[in-house]
């Protein structure tokens, strides 16, 4: 199996570049990204290629927009009570509705400031045989260098280097710090650790509170010093400087230089936050948001690179104290003052972790032991169920509910809906199928799916083929084990969640896939419950795409009607048999996260049911389930060959309290070490090749290596 994706897959891992293996050797190196400018670097290397996940989310990028973040100016705050009360309801406004604001004549010199960027500058800037000394993975060091905290862990490496500080509860002592910041650190930090007692007053005061409120529960008795520097970037549009995240302390307060290049996204749109000299930018966390019962917002950010020179900033990360095993065991709530009949506690008790952006999170929830134990049940989502499950799982928590606060309008109502192609006759009568392949042109061009009716599968053979999943994936749980495995070169596996372990949230689906082409499994192999179905769907379904879909795919595109046929592109055939439980909690979790497909094209069985939708203009938009239809859609593999004249759109599946669901995908793909590129005779002068060429094996490396579910067109893009 490879790795592709549509209605539930997110399967297998074939390497194209060893990505694991350029990590270390970059982690190796000890100089971090600057080391690679130093040596003169003029491409950007496979490891920080980015899927652009960030930007490709249908978010507007307001760079030049008149909204901005307040401003907020502390002065006198602490003589005049009227001034006070102004600044802290002007905070209220910006903690409730921005997350973000920056300060100004907040009590640090400017030559202070300066000096520290200039240090931390001087230190990633310094001889890279100084830096090394410095280089290192191991958190229990109080100053450390390096690049990218979650380096092995991440789809992609951000183009930035860190020189981090732990300054709780011990400081380091002065010959632990880098001679070249030696003393500008600990005259910064003395200075931030007081304007930040100075805020959670403040803070405190805004929420309603007494202004010792924040202080006395251990707000800021913890800080956590990053000093990132951002080189030049020679492909700025392939990376990103800091993907975006929002962060995981009470409260950040950022000194930024004058380069600009930090966004936060409000109101679905990306807003610069201009550098004002003599400013600092200040940041709600997540545990903020936590305990002030979503009354104050901690919002997304990220950094962009430029190639115009390099960028310093520094952030402080104010947390709950010394990471102790008593304090990483600490739970937190919403304020119970803020608390009332009217105001119920709107999220969930969590547990203290490192709280900072890219710092491995440790607490007491051990997502790990949590996948593990759920894997070695083999008994998938289903046992869940079985076992009478009235709570859905953490490992199953998805980041954001639903996926609706992408800033994507929801039309499930809407009367729009993927075009409908009936096959009637096209074998027969030129005239309707010419009819039929404008309206293939339109769909591929417009929409990426349709549904197509009257293609020739009987109805009883895909009823039949719904039950047989059914029966599946619902008889005893012993037998469902014996199929139960992680070894994607078996032609049956039945599993939960291809890439359970790499993913951040797991999602509410159990598949029985089978590998049916070019190599078919012997009979034996499939489950006594549904192995005359599956056999004879398949072939039916293989006739479909290879006389029909495929030729009218082909016409649609002005080629023969056999060329996308004797490119291979029906060389390989994986169906997935999907199956999604009813969901105790469906606002928590999904039954499967957006994504794009990973193939050239699927065609999709889906019960009566309902769930899966499709981006359309930026709207989700129902795919309506019609007995007897078939749902046919692009996949990534098919809009790279057509140079972007198809394209392949993003499409989910929302978890339901109601079920089970049953869908059955079929993916066809071409043979793993065929190479293929943008086809020659839709390319000339005026349609130049978008995409370099490219094998299966490599494509599918760089999809997984990006992460579940993301699309990686963008980069075999030219």
């Amino acid at each position: 199996m490879v790795n592709t994706s549509t209605d539930g897959l997110e399967a297998g891992r074939v390497p194209s570049y060893d990505r694991r293996s350029q990590l270390k050797e970059f982690d190796d190196s000890k100089v971090g990204v600057q080391g690679l400018v130093e040596k003169g670097v003029t491409k950007v290397p496979p490891i920080f290629r980015s899927s652009r996940s960030n930007l490709s989310e249908d978010i507007t990028t307001e760079s030049n927009a008149k909204l901005t973040i307040p401003t907020i100016d502390l002065t006198d705050i602490h003589d005049d009570l009227t001034l006070r009360d102004d600044v802290v309801g002007k905070l209220r406004y910006a903690c409730q509705k921005w997350g973000f604001f920056q300060v100004i004549n907040h009590g640090i010199p400017t030559h202070v400031l300066d000096e520290m960027i200039k240090g931390i500058s001087r230190f990633h800037e310094q001889d890279a045989k100084v830096r090394k000394k410095y280089y290192t993975r191991d958190l229990n060091k109080k100053v450390l260098y390096l690049s990218n905290f979650s380096l092995y862990k991440d789809p992609s490496t951000d183009w930035r280097d860190t020189l981090a500080f732990f300054l709780t509860p011990n400081p380091p002592k002065a010959e632990e710090l880098p001679e070249v910041c030696r003393y500008i650190v600990p005259e910064y930090t003395t200075k931030v650790v007081a304007l930040a007692s100075t805020l959670f007053g403040l803070v405190s005061e805004a929420l309603g509170l007494d202004h010792l409120h924040l202080k006395e529960m251990g707000c800021e008795e913890g800080h956590l010093l990053l000093c990132h520097y951002y080189p030049a970037c020679p492909e700025p549009e392939l990376t990103m400087g800091t993907s975006k995240h929002t962060d995981g302390a009470f409260m950040t307060i950022l000194l930024q230089d004058q380069m600009g290049g930090l966004q936060i996204l409000h109101e679905n749109q990306w807003i610069d936050v201009p550098p004002i000299h003599g400013a600092l930018v200040v940041n709600i966390g997540d545990l903020l948001q936590l305990v002030s019962n979503d009354k104050f917002i901690s919002v997304q950010h990220r950094v962009l690179p430029t190639n115009l020179g390099s960028r310093t900033s520094i952030a402080s990360f104010f947390r709950i104290g010394d990471q102790s095993p008593e304090n990483l065991s600490k739970v937190l709530g919403p304020i119970k003052e803020l608390l009332s009949e009217n105001n119920p506690p709107s999220l969930k008790m969590v547990v203290t972790s490192t709280n900072e952006v890219e710092v491995e999170t440790v607490s007491s929830y051990d997502r790990k032991s949590e996948l593990k134990t759920f894997d070695d049940s083999k008994a998938g989502v289903q046992g869940l169920v079985e076992n009478g499950v009235a709570k859905v799982p953490r490992m199953f928590y998805y980041e954001h509910s639903n996926d609706l606060s992408d800033g994507l309008a929801s039309a499930a109502k809407s009367k729009i809906s993927i075009p409908a192609i009936d096959l009637t006759g096209i074998h027969d009568d030129p005239n309707l199928r010419d009819g039929v392949v404008r309206k293939v042109r339109y769909a591929c061009e417009k929409w990426g799916f349709f549904q197509v009716i009257n293609h020739g599968i009987p109805t009883h053979v895909l009823d039949e083929m719904i039950k047989g999943t059914g029966r599946f994936h619902q008889q005893d749980a012993e037998v469902r084990k014996e199929y139960y495995t992680r070894d994607f070169s078996r032609k049956v596996a039945y599993l939960s969640n291809y890439t359970l372990y790499e993913d951040p949230s797991a999602d509410w689906r159990d598949t029985i896939a089978f590998s049916l082409a070019p190599d078919h499994p012997k009979a034996e192999e499939f489950p006594a419950v549904c192995r005359d179905i599956v056999i004879e769907y398949s072939k039916k379904i293989m006739v479909l795409a290879y006389a029909s879909l495929f030729e009218l795919l082909s016409e649609a595109l002005g080629l023969d009607r056999f060329y996308l046929k004797e490119k291979g592109c029906a060389e390989g055939l994986l169906l997935l048999c999907n199956f999604y439980p009813a969901c105790p909690e469906p606002a928590l979790t999904m039954g499967n996260k957006k994504h794009s497909d990973g193939n050239i094209m699927t065609i999709l069985l889906q019960d009566q049911m309902g769930g899966l939708q499709v981006l359309h203009d930026s709207q989700w938009i129902d795919v309506p389930s019609m007995h007897g239809a078939l749902v046919v859609n692009v996949g990534d593999l098919l809009q790279l060959m057509t140079n972007d004249k198809f394209i392949s759109v993003q499409h989910r599946v929302l978890a339901k309290n109601q079920g089970p669901r049953i869908s059955v995908a079929s993916f066809f793909r071409i043979g793993i070490s065929r190479v293929f590129g943008p086809i020659k005779e839709l390319i000339c002068e005026d349609h130049p090749p978008l995409y370099r060429d490219v094998s299966l094996r490599d494509y599918m490396a760089h999809r997984y290596a990006s992460g579940s579910g993301t699309s990686a067109l963008l980069h075999f893009k030219l």
